[in-house]
């Protein structure tokens, strides 16, 4: 119920008890006007009810705040107790307020109706007696007389209460019989009567009957007469006499109304000050059942929202508030931070229900609560990598962490093992904050599985790189749009000439801010991200406007760009490719060589094959990038159209001058020779691998010993012009 509901009930109310016989009476005395009154009483207290309980409820912390939301909120137990006793007290006293109001009204009308009908079975001798007076005299002296004679008030009313006959002559004269009452009673009644006597008038019921009332129920207070400080209650009849002389009849006695509402009133007071007392101290019982109340479910729901439901352990969102609160986590001190995210939970699902993996994890966590101790922090972040914080001097519990969490899990029958990564931190020395931390673990984790490392020491260079990283992968459509992108080429050396025989295209980003970034700050994110096409066509559009050029000028040496595995399978790079075939066929030019790296090959061999000779088809040359570094190399190398192996610089780098470290490029060198491929060694640094090389019959190669990647300009510049046609 809402304050809207609640007012226009309690409107609703007053309204139909005010039209119903409790009111106005507008709807007459019978059962349809009484079914508004309760009605109408019913959505009053309803109302304040209503009132009552959210007043004491909800708006007990905050009153200004919304009305009925249910919300989780601490209640303070004498806050709540005071608002309980004055809404509840209020209420009460509303109700007993309009019941003592009700219950003194119809108490009094019941009393005044009692006695004026105990004064009416009275009356009925009375009147026939004056009848025989009058019709004997009506003279005034004469029926006064009679009166007195007749000792009427004795003999009819026994009770030794104040009381009078009074008789109305025709001719306006009064004859007044008093009993109980002093001399100036007697005048007081008598002066009473004349002052009333026309309103009594308009107030005779005509009836010869005299056993029916001689009043209109409706209005009792018309029947009762004011003399002094008292109350009379009267009755009065018209009398025609046989002379047909009209005289009007008042029998009129002392009230006791007064005296009994008095004590009514009296026990209805002491009653409803009970019921108020009861509520009061009800209130106090309610409040301390609904403070305990709502502080349990307020701890169980904290429990819930700061737990795992999956393990048990404290969730991101306590460990959160844990370290926001400065009494829990000490700025002052320092802290080991460990966390452990399982590898192996994915595979585990794979093959079992989900409820495996949470008791697997559940029964873990446990062990773990049950071996640290109650001063060290463990809990469980969103992604369900394991993380706890204790100090320096608690490295115990590290350590039990760390074997339990490397240990194989039992769970019945089954044998799991989780194949943890672990990352370790300091708080506050490597990170100030929980945001901090929760992103220095999370890029910890990523480069130790990137590593194939079981465990990570937090290093700020990956952190500052990471944060990089995060920020070059949200700029790479901007970069390739505004042609931040450009070309370097490195030389290919005649090892024997030394003169430059063709080049590869190397990719470099010009960034605005950093300066000149080389693949490796890039590459991987272009490649995970939805931009791999784009920046494969930029890549291809760019060597073709090189070599062009290049060709235009006279030169006739070949360049070279690289494309990954999954370039080949994509339709637009296949379509681009295409077009660079047929245009470079039309002008008769010297077609690009496409390098591919040998790991990305093994992909899927024979759709790869496929695609490759399709591209061969189109007059590409195919080149084997890091030759040497697969498992595979020699097994599926012949189902390639390769025409160049080029030798990876891990060999190269391996060179001296024992014999055993020359017997891979031998190796390689025979395999190309009989296949027909042509070799180019790459990452030649020192004059003495040139010279080992060379012996070894490598032709061609690359590297700082001859060139680092130059711009197109420079690559020119370095051309032989005796090359130039």
């Amino acid at each position: 119920m809402n304050k809207l509901d609640r007012g226009v009930r309690f409107t609703l109310g007053l309204a139909l008890t005010a039209i119903s016989p409790m009111g106005y009476g507008l709807l007459g005395d019978d059962i349809i006007g009484w079914f508004f009154a309760l009605f109408g009483i019913a959505n009053i207290i309803s109302s304040l009810i209503g009132w009552c309980f959210m007043y004491s409820l909800v708006g007990l912390t905050s009153l200004a705040g919304s009305d009925d939301d249910q919300q989780n909120i601490e209640l303070d137990f004498a806050s709540l107790r005071k608002k309980a006793i004055i809404g509840f007290g209020t209420v009460s006293v509303l109700i007993s307020a309009f019941f003592i109001s009700e219950g003194y009204q119809s108490s009094k009308e019941t009393v005044q109706s009692v006695e004026l009908n105990h004064l009416h079975s009275n009356a009925i001798y009375v009147i026939n007696d004056v009848e025989h007076i009058l019709d004997n005299d009506s003279s005034t002296a004469a029926t006064s007389n009679a009166l007195l004679d007749s000792g009427l008030l004795n003999k009819y009313f026994l009770a030794d209460t104040p009381i009078f006959i009074a008789l109305l002559g025709p001719d306006g004269s009064w004859v007044l019989q008093t009993k109980n009452s002093g001399d100036s009673t007697f005048e007081q009644i008598l002066n009473a009567l004349k002052n009333r006597s026309s309103e009594f008038a308009h107030n005779v019921v005509s009836n010869q009957n005299h056993s029916s009332p001689l009043y209109d129920l409706k209005s009792l207070h018309k029947h009762y007469l004011s003399v002094g400080d008292q109350q009379y209650a009267v009755i009065h009849h018209d009398i025609t006499t046989s002379k047909s002389t009209n005289v009007r009849l008042f029998i009129g006695e002392q009230s006791q109304t007064e005296a009994v509402l008095d004590r009514v009133l009296t026990r209805m007071v002491v009653s409803s000050s009970i019921v108020i007392w009861i509520a009061i101290w009800g209130a106090v019982a309610v409040a301390y059942f609904i403070w305990k109340y709502v502080e349990g479910s307020n701890r169980r729901a904290i429990n819930a929202a700061n737990t795992d439901s999956r393990t048990g352990l404290l969730n991101e969102r306590a460990l959160r508030e844990i370290f926001s609160n400065n009494d829990l986590i000490q700025p002052s001190l320092e802290y080991t931070v460990y966390a452990a995210k399982f590898r192996n939970l994915s595979q585990i699902l794979a093959n079992n229900s989900s409820i495996i993996l949470s008791q697997v994890l559940h029964q873990l966590a446990t062990r773990i609560k049950n071996e640290i101790t109650s001063d060290t922090i463990v809990g469980c972040l969103n992604d369900s990598t394991f993380i706890i914080v204790a100090r320096p001097e608690q490295r115990d519990d590290i350590n039990h962490f760390k074997r339990l969490i490397n240990e194989t899990q039992h769970l019945d029958n089954y044998r799991f093992s989780l194949e943890p990564t672990e990352v370790e931190l300091s708080y506050p020395n490597d990170v100030s904050d929980f945001e901090n931390l929760l992103s220095s673990i999370s890029t910890l984790i990523y480069y130790a599985n990137h590593q194939r490392l079981a465990y990570l020491r937090f290093q700020d260079d990956l952190i500052q790189n990471s944060q990089k990283t995060s920020k070059y992968s949200s700029e790479l459509k901007t970069a390739i749009e505004t042609k931040q992108f450009e070309l370097y080429l490195q030389p290919k050396i005649d090892m024997t000439t030394g003169e430059v025989l063709g080049g590869e295209a190397l990719i470099r980003w010009n960034h605005p801010q950093d300066g000149l970034l080389t693949p490796y700050h890039f590459l991987d994110l272009v490649e995970q991200s939805n931009m791999r096409s784009a920046f494969a066509l930029f890549v291809v559009n760019e060597v073709c406007s090189l070599t062009t050029d290049l060709q235009s000028k006279g030169y006739m040496q070949p360049l070279s760009f690289n494309l990954n595995g999954y370039d080949v399978f994509d339709p637009s790079v296949i379509e681009a490719l295409e077009s660079v075939s047929q245009k470079f066929s039309s002008h008769q030019y010297i077609m690009p060589e496409i390098e591919l790296t040998e790991s990305e090959t093994a992909i899927d061999v024979e759709r790869i094959a496929t695609q490759l000779h399709y591209i061969s088809s189109l007059g590409f040359n195919i080149a084997l990038d890091d030759f040497g570094t697969g498992m595979s190399s020699f097994s599926y190398s012949h189902a390639l159209p390769i025409n160049t192996i080029k030798i990876d610089r891990s060999f190269v780098l391996e060179l001296d001058e024992s014999s055993k470290s020359h017997i891979p490029i031998r190796a390689i060198l025979f395999l190309a020779k009989n296949y027909g491929y042509e070799v180019v060694v790459e990452g030649v640094e020192t004059q003495q691998q040139v010279d080992i090389l060379t012996n070894l019959g490598c032709a061609v190669c690359q590297g700082y010993f001859y060139s680092t990647p130059v711009t197109y300009t420079e690559f020119i510049a370095m051309l032989p012009e005796s090359k130039q046609h």
